[in-house]
């Protein structure tokens, strides 16, 4: 069977707008009013590993905040369904590309048997990172000069118990126990300074692609008054 055909006779579901996000419309993923939205909720994972790669490394005297385009798929909510962010670098001659959606997964058989969900490339080589962005299990590093040899490295991830694995969260908990511990007030990995830079592109994606939350939420200044201040009820 062709490629095309394929895809033609709708093996692999219609991407079209059907209805086949069923988050009902208050639920919290495509709520306009609670943040919802693919970028705000699953797209700081692939963005962070574009900052990892292409911003965070940077040295710290040519560190350059990245041109962003975006395009944006909304959901009958407005909040976006899908996106895709390019981030440039121009001084650095870099660039990369996150995607994300509230319709198609990564890890699509839930076994990490398609691709890798990352792909870091360069002129001599590339890494394959295998698993969700935001717990990858794997990854593969293929040299250009390897001579067909792939290195692979696994990364376990530890169980909740006998049979779940943890979601990942518990990395985050030790970097701020590691920094607690320290006396630091952020952290080396991910300073504050990067992670404005991340919020400031992914405002811009959101404005391209038209995606308005309500002032009450969206707004940067502190309003005693709000009702969204609940620490004195």
């Amino acid at each position: 069977m062709l490629l095309t055909a394929l895809v033609a006779d709708n093996s692999f579901g219609n991407d079209g707008p059907d209805g086949t996000v069923t988050f009902p419309d208050e639920h919290r993923m495509v709520n306009i009013d609670l943040a919802g939205g693919a970028l705000l909720d699953l797209g700081i994972y692939s963005l962070t590993w574009l900052f990892q790669i292409l911003y965070h490394l940077q040295p710290e005297s040519e560190k350059e905040s990245p041109v962003t385009v975006a395009a944006i798929e909304k959901y009958r909510t407005g909040a976006d369904e899908s996106t895709t962010v390019v981030v440039r670098f121009p001084q650095h001659k870099s660039m990369g590309v996150a995607m994300t959606s509230l319709r198609i997964a990564t890890n699509t058989d839930g076994k990490n048997s398609g691709g890798p969900a990352i792909k870091i490339q360069g002129t001599k080589g590339e890494i394959q990172v295998t698993g969700p962005a935001f717990r990858p299990t794997q990854y593969r590093v293929v040299r250009k000069d390897g001579d067909g040899q792939v290195e692979v490295v696994e990364c376990p991830i530890p169980r909740d118990n006998e049979r779940n694995f943890g979601m990942g969260m518990f990395w985050e908990a030790d970097e701020v126990a590691r920094c607690l511990r320290d006396g630091k007030k952020e952290s080396d990995t991910l300073p504050l300074s990067e992670s404005i830079v991340i919020m400031e592109v992914m405002e811009e994606a959101l404005k391209q692609g038209d995606v308005k939350y309500p002032e009450l939420i969206a707004t940067d200044v502190f309003d005693p008054q709000s009702p969204l201040n609940t620490g004195n009820q």
